[in-house]
């Protein structure tokens, strides 16, 4: 006699951890970890120390006024002016997507490197009750990031 019980074959199984896989696969794939989304931040400040030190250089060697623009999703630069963008020597840089600037602001940088005075606020998701400052100073090109996680600290171009 031949008994039959009730349960899964083995091909059934097999097919239903085959689909979870792939399901599993895909949504850690498509939605970002917290670690990647802080790492993207990290990236973020280092390419802005470097966008903002080119900047700063550009001005002192050629002797034409530099303006780092920031926008709501990405940092723009350019030789001249504020207010006169040059769309042939901009630069851009995108912000992560957990990253935002509060309000638009414009920092001339004159021709001897020197920015003017201003004060940027970044909100980020990450840490949505403390916003990240970013103070420019008078100095050769220096700013100050002030966040208590320290975005990157004190730059001084």
């Amino acid at each position: 006699m031949l008994v039959r019980r009730a349960g899964f074959t083995l091909i059934e199984t097999v097919t239903v951890l085959a689909i979870t896989a792939s399901l599993l696969l895909i949504t850690v794939h498509r939605f970002p970890t917290r670690q990647r989304q802080r790492n993207d931040e990290i990236a973020f400040w280092q390419q802005l120390q470097t966008l903002w030190q080119r900047q700063t250089l550009t001005a002192s060697v050629t002797g034409q006024p530099q303006v780092v623009s920031f926008r709501g999703t990405e940092v723009v630069t350019w030789a001249g002016k504020r207010g006169q963008p040059a769309p042939s020597q901009q630069w851009h840089l995108r912000l992560p997507k957990t990253l935002v600037t509060q309000r638009g602001r414009d920092v001339q940088i004159q021709k001897n490197g020197h920015p003017e005075l201003a004060v940027i606020i970044f909100k980020s998701q990450l840490q949505p009750k403390q916003p990240i400052k970013m103070n420019v100073l008078m100095g050769w090109g220096a700013y100050r990031i002030d966040n208590p996680k320290k975005a990157s600290g004190f730059y001084d171009g």
